[in-house]
């Protein structure tokens, strides 16, 4: 998991996604969040969360700085503590539960003070997982439809693919439809063009490579960047921060 906090002033994220669930809390100011054809305004003592891969965009509202506190969840990290096959669905990606804000921000204080406390850290785990399980969040989803794995075998081969100059055309040609079709079922499915998904799944295999101590200038090359300085404006514009701030945070 990662843990953020994050304090800005007139700031604007394009369409992205995350890996895994994302779970957060506004502690001041509010920003607006794009998601599912809907806008919601977050404001303080308001939840955030999303499900791995949810597309959305968001930025901060008014004079007064954006702070809030948020968890990024792999699903491998959120297993342990459901039962079964289960997986968390959230029926809306805003919730005003104060008390399941008050959860949120102490079990990312307590996950922040106690890293090497094994108990500690799985309780805290436990705890979130189930007030988010209880709120108005179920589980089980929805099964996934022809139209949903020809997108989800798209995905799987541009993930295979990251560093590729590869076009709509190969796309296409893995889905066994015409590019237009293609174009038309990823972006219904996903929310964001192919190119789009594609420059988000590099950055998110940079986080990991930056994590795991690589060189900038060697990851940028691995995921198929014309250069550093080509991986550093992507980069930013999606989480935030340049690629050598998000390793030294």
């Amino acid at each position: 998991m990662e843990l953020v906090s994050v304090s800005y002033r007139d700031r604007a994220f394009p369409v992205h996604a995350h890996d895994g669930y994302v779970v957060g809390t506004v502690i001041g100011g509010a920003e607006q969040l794009d998601v599912a054809g809907a806008s919601h305004l977050v404001g303080t003592g308001d939840v955030l969360r999303l499900h791995p891969g949810e597309p959305h965009a968001n930025r901060s509202l008014g004079a007064e700085a954006l702070r809030y506190l948020v968890l990024y969840l792999s699903p491998d990290s959120v297993a342990p503590y459901l039962s079964g096959e289960a997986r968390l669905t959230f029926r809306g990606a805003v919730s005003g539960d104060r008390q399941l804000a008050a959860t949120v921000a102490s079990v990312h204080a307590a996950l922040r003070a106690t890293p090497e406390e094994k108990l500690a850290q799985e309780s805290a785990m436990m705890l979130l997982v189930r007030v988010l399980a209880a709120s108005d969040a179920g589980a089980g989803e929805p099964a996934a439809g022809s139209e949903r794995a020809v997108v989800a075998r798209v995905q799987d081969w541009i993930e295979a693919h990251l560093a590729d100059n590869f076009g709509l055309a190969e796309l296409a040609t893995v889905a066994g439809l015409s590019v237009f079709r293609l174009a038309h079922l990823f972006k219904q499915g996903t929310g964001v063009s192919p190119i789009a998904w594609r420059n988000q799944r590099r950055i998110a295999a940079a986080r990991r490579l930056l994590l795991a101590g690589q060189p900038i200038a060697d990851i940028a090359l691995q995921l198929g960047f014309a250069d550093q300085s080509h991986l550093t404006r992507q980069f930013q514009r999606i989480v935030g921060v340049s690629p050598q701030r998000y390793r030294q945070q």
